[in-house]
C-alpha cells in the first residue's frame, strides 16, 4: 500500500499530542485538525523530496513546475494511513481522491479528469457514443467490427485523438480517411470514415505531434453517422470501452457523491 511507511495511529502515542500529529511530524509535516474528525498534514516541497513518507507523494512533488509547491494530506484522524485526498497546490494545482472500489482496494483519481492517477487518461474522441461489442454481440454482415470498434455521432461532429502523440500515417481507404497515432506506452490507434473538410484546413504529416484537443476529422454529413476506432497496445486489439474503463475505474456519480461526502 502507498502509505505502508506511515505510522499506524496509536504507536507513538504521547500525553499531550495525537498519534496522526506525530506521524506528520516526524516527516517534517504542519498539522492541522479540520471539521469532521479530519486531519491535515502540510509539507512546503522545495529540491529535496526525502522527508515525504511514502512514494505517491514523491510522485506528485515531482510534478511541481517551481521550485517550491504545497502538498496536503487529508485524512481521517482515526486512521491517518487512510488518506481521503492528496492536494498538490502549484502553478497547476492538482487534487487526488483516494477512492474505494467494489472489491474494497483503493484508487487514486485525478479529481479534474476522473482517471486513475498515475496512468494514460483517454478521451472520447466523439462526443456522443459508442457501439457496444459483448459477448453475444452478433457480428453477422458485421465482421470488421472483430477488429475494430464503431463510434457514432451526429453529422459533422469533430474528432478528436484519443491521447496525445505522433502521426505515424494519415490517408484513405474504403471507410474513408483514417488517422494512424502513436501515443507512446506501446498505444496505437487508427481511425478510420473520417470526413475532411477544406475549411479545417487539416494538413498532417509523418512525425507531427497532435494533442487531444486537436481537430482530426469529422464524421460525413448526415443525421447519424459514424466512424471506426481500432486501438492497440504492445501489438493486440484493444476494445475501446475496455481500455477507457480501465483509466476511468469509478463512474462520474460515485466521483461526485465522493467529494460531496468529504466537503470538496
Amino acid at each position: 500500500m502507498v502509505m505502508e511507511k506511515l505510522p499506524l495511529p496509536g504507536t507513538a502515542d504521547l500525553p499531550d499530542k495525537p498519534s496522526w500529529k506525530i506521524a506528520c511530524e516526524k516527516y517534517s509535516g504542519k498539522a492541522f485538525e479540520l471539521d469532521g474528525e479530519l486531519g491535515q498534514c502540510s509539507w512546503f516541497v522545495k529540491d529535496s523530496m526525502g522527508e515525504l513518507p511514502n512514494s505517491f507523494l514523491r510522485y506528485v512533488a515531482s510534478l511541481r513546475k517551481g521550485a517550491i509547491s504545497t502538498l496536503h494530506w487529508v485524512a481521517p484522524v482515526g486512521n491517518f494511513s487512510k488518506a481521503l485526498f492528496v492536494l498538490h497546490e502549484d502553478s497547476v494545482s492538482g487534487t487526488y481522491l483516494h477512492i474505494p472500489l467494489a472489491d474494497s482496494s483503493m484508487v487514486w483519481i485525478d479529481a479534474s479528469t476522473g482517471c486513475r492517477f498515475p496512468g494514460l487518461c483517454p478521451e472520447q474522441p466523439l462526443g456522443w457514443s459508442s457501439l457496444s461489442i459483448s459477448e453475444d454481440f452478433d457480428f453477422s454482415g458485421q465482421e470488421a467490427l472483430l477488429a475494430m470498434d464503431k463510434l457514432r455521432g451526429i453529422g459533422e461532429a469533430p474528432v478528436r485523438p484519443i491521447l496525445a502523440g505522433k502521426i505515424l500515417a494519415t490517408g484513405k481507404d474504403s471507410l474513408g480517411y483514417y488517422v494512424e497515432i502513436d501515443h507512446g506506452y506501446n498505444v496505437l490507434s487508427k481511425m478510420s470514415g473520417l470526413f475532411r473538410y477544406d475549411k479545417d484546413s487539416i494538413s498532417f504529416t509523418p512525425g507531427m505531434h497532435v494533442d487531444a484537443h486537436t481537430l482530426v476529422g469529422r464524421i460525413a454529413p448526415k443525421d447519424s453517422s459514424a466512424i471506426y476506432l481500432t486501438i492497440r497496445r504492445n501489438g493486440h486489439f484493444v476494445r475501446w470501452n475496455e481500455f477507457f474503463a480501465e483509466s476511468h475505474p469509478v463512474d462520474s456519480a460515485k466521483i461526485s457523491k465522493f467529494k460531496e461526502q468529504i466537503g470538496l
